[in-house]
């Protein structure tokens, strides 16, 4: 006999195919089990290799041994005729027939969840022919609720990670977000993010150990794609960052291809992480400034080094003098610039800080430079809407009202979901004539948190003559904050100058500026506007009324303040006649000279 067909007799062959069969649907089945029990990764790394390595045993095992009805017997100790392989082996065959049915079977039902999943990742709906992701935040899951600035960092960290794969889209950071302490569901959180898989997860961190649980859902079919837990050392923290992130990408080859992942640790000081992490937090949330400014001078002043800390420093002390009254934005301008020289020293082309150069820029009255800065800014910007936001801002208060819209929306798709980037749109498309679309970003922003919006369409409304409409516009403005809308103790003051024009010039004089600028709009009252800007001195960086003025100066409502002289005169004290002799005047305006003073003629200024 043949050594082949004694390996058929003794079953070898046979149990090479059913230990295979039964091991693969071991893996399969403790791949999909032990994640559910938080069994940590290597289990399943150890099963499989068990199951490897035992596949020569079982084969000498099946050379050696036969099993019999009297229990299992050394081959040699069988006569032939007591033999019953063959009745074995019959068995055997039937057992690995059904192993591979349910094999088939698995296989077929993964194609088709493919398939189907292809089909809805490529509708309008879900980013066509694009895969892309939310990253939501992490649960704090730590006993001690200040690491809840920890859970949110390692988010972000994770978020930022992602965002640098080639050909993987990433919501923005705000809009994931946004659904923070929610219960909507993952199919909803996608929809309205425009994404396809979604990662969620927790994080648990006790003195110098972390544990960090993570798994990446497919939104449309909510099946989890893959789920793990990692417990490490807190100094590892940035290999859990690459393990995580690579896991992904392995889960969306068919999706994005082979990909590298590769996490440099932005720092080898875990204190300074730690704090920086917690600074970036409350900036990001505009809340706790002084905090952050604290959290983020501790990272820098422990590694020096630290180039996105020094950053962040920058872009909080910039914005800080607009949430914290007390704060003089002399001084947070200049602790701003200290910091971004040592920013822009470390990563010179990071476009957050050059969206800060470029802010720093337009407050010092250089809006050549801070147009060319923001520009840069926002053409490096992919996963960041603000620097996008930031430069939308500057052409809409510049009057390049067309070039603005453009940005704007690219803002807005990045973050549909901040309500500052309906806001700002809104009021591009009223500066355009647009008045459909204007409002209906307004109500867009006001329901995701963004007031201004309403308010300015409320008085360009009035201001344009349509008073029914314009109390509407406003009512609706004030009732979230106060529920007597016109009627309360804060905006009678103001119904009644609306009621009487006799009462303008005294509520003028009670009303703290800039709010009031954009008042004397709805209150057809442009002088009063125009008597302002000739007396203010814009010289002073502490002077912030521009900001407030300007973004209502292209409105429909307001073409007598635009071609006015004493306009153009404080246009040139901020700088903006310079940027126009530059960039060209706003689009249907030109200047015209005479002996009374240069003012803008914006007769041709198109409107939708």
């Amino acid at each position: 006999m043949s050594f082949f067909s004694e390996l058929q007799r003794r079953n070898v062959i046979r149990m090479a195919g059913l230990y295979l069969v039964v091991a693969w649907l071991t893996v399969q089945l403790a791949e999909i089990l032990l994640p559910l029990f938080g069994v940590p990764a290597w289990v399943l790394t150890a099963i499989a290799m068990t199951l490897a390595l035992g596949l020569v045993p079982a084969l000498v095992f099946s050379w050696v041994y036969e099993l019999t009805p009297q229990g299992v017997k050394r081959e040699s100790e069988i006569a032939p005729e007591q033999s019953i392989a063959s009745t074995t082996g019959r068995r055997m065959d039937r057992v690995i027939l059904v192993g591979l049915l349910v094999i088939i079977g698995l296989l077929m039902n993964e194609r088709f969840r493919l398939s189907e999943r292809a089909v809805v990742e490529g509708s309008p709906s879900a980013s066509v022919g694009q895969p892309s992701i939310a990253v939501l935040p992490f649960v704090n899951m730590s006993p001690d609720v200040e690491n809840e600035y920890f859970a949110d960092g390692i988010s972000e960290e994770l978020l930022n990670v992602l965002a640098g794969i080639e050909g993987l889209k990433v919501a923005s950071r705000t809009s994931a977000f946004s659904f923070k302490g929610t219960e909507t569901s993952i199919a909803d959180i996608a929809r309205l993010l425009d994404v396809n898989h979604v990662l969620a997860g927790s994080v648990r961190k006790q003195d110098q150990r972390v544990r960090i649980s993570a798994q990446l859902i497919h939104a449309q079919s909510d099946d989890q794609l893959w789920a793990q837990t990692f417990e490490r050392d807190l100094m590892d923290i940035f290999g859990v960052q690459q393990d995580i992130a690579r896991a992904i990408t392995a889960e969306l080859t068919s999706l994005l291809g082979q990909r590298q992942v590769q996490v440099r640790a932005p720092t080898a000081n875990l204190e300074a992480y730690e704090r920086f992490l917690s600074g970036r937090a409350r900036f990001h949330r505009r809340a706790e400034l002084a905090e952050a400014i604290s959290d983020l001078n501790f990272a820098v002043a422990q590694d020096p080094g630290f180039a996105e800390a020094w950053v962040y420093l920058a872009a909080t002390h910039s914005v800080a003098p607009s949430y914290v009254r007390t704060l003089r934005p002399i001084e947070s301008h200049a602790a701003a610039a200290r910091a971004l020289e040592h920013a822009q020293r470390l990563v010179p082309k990071h476009p957050l800080g050059l969206a800060v150069a470029g802010q720093m820029l337009a407050e010092s009255r250089d809006l050549v430079g801070a147009l060319d800065r923001l520009s840069e800014a926002a053409e490096l910007s992919r996963l960041d809407p603000t620097p996008v936001m930031w430069l939308g801002y500057m052409l809409l208060r510049s009057g390049y009202i067309d070039e603005a819209i453009v940005v704007i929306e690219r803002a807005k798709r990045m973050d549909p979901l901040a309500g500052i980037n309906h806001g700002q749109l809104a009021i591009a498309y009223l500066s355009a004539g647009d008045r459909q679309r204007g409002e209906a970003e307004a109500a867009l922003s006001m329901a995701r948190g963004w007031a201004p919006a309403q308010y300015i369409l409320a008085m360009d409304l009035l201001g344009s003559g349509e008073r029914t409409r314009g109390i509407e516009a406003m009512v609706r403005f004030l009732v979230p904050r106060w529920p007597d809308g016109l009627e309360s103790a804060e905006w009678s003051g103001f119904s009644e100058a609306l009621e009487d024009p006799a009462r303008v010039d005294a509520y003028w004089e009670t009303r703290p500026k800039p709010y009031a600028l954009e008042e004397s709009i709805g209150l057809g009252r442009i002088d009063l506007l125009l008597d302002h800007l000739e007396r203010s001195d814009y010289t002073d960086l502490n002077n912030q009324d521009f900001w407030f003025w300007l973004r209502s100066a292209w409105l429909p409502s307001t073409a007598a303040l635009r071609e006015d002289p004493r306009f153009f005169a404080a246009a040139r004290d901020l700088g903006l006649v310079s940027l126009w002799e530059s960039h060209g005047y706003p689009p249907g305006c030109l200047r015209v000279a005479v002996a009374s003073g240069d003012h803008l003629d914006c007769s041709a200024m198109g409107r939708y």
